[in-house]
């Protein structure tokens, strides 16, 4: 799965698989434009999106530069499937 992926996407998820409060991570997308979804401990998740911005901004720096403020979204998961 890693060789299919670009080095930027495969530097990520490296740095999603050390940062604080993650349990896993994993590619999600085809190809172009990919990101990398993580489950991460809710009572972290600043931390990890701290964590993220920072040492992703070393390995790429003239590409992190180029994302906006949104380059990590903290969402909650919803209900479950349901009929009403």
């Amino acid at each position: 799965m890693l060789s299919q992926c670009c080095e930027p996407l495969i530097q990520l998820y490296e740095i999603l698989l050390r940062a604080p409060g993650v349990f896993g991570t994993r590619f999600s997308g085809a190809g172009f434009r990919g990101c990398c979804l993580a489950f991460v401990d809710a009572d972290r998740a600043d931390e990890a999106a701290s964590f993220v911005r920072e040492e992703y901004r070393k390995v790429q720096p003239k590409f992190a530069s180029q994302i906006n403020d949104k380059e990590v979204m903290i969402c909650e998961a919803g209900d479950c499937a349901r009929v009403i």
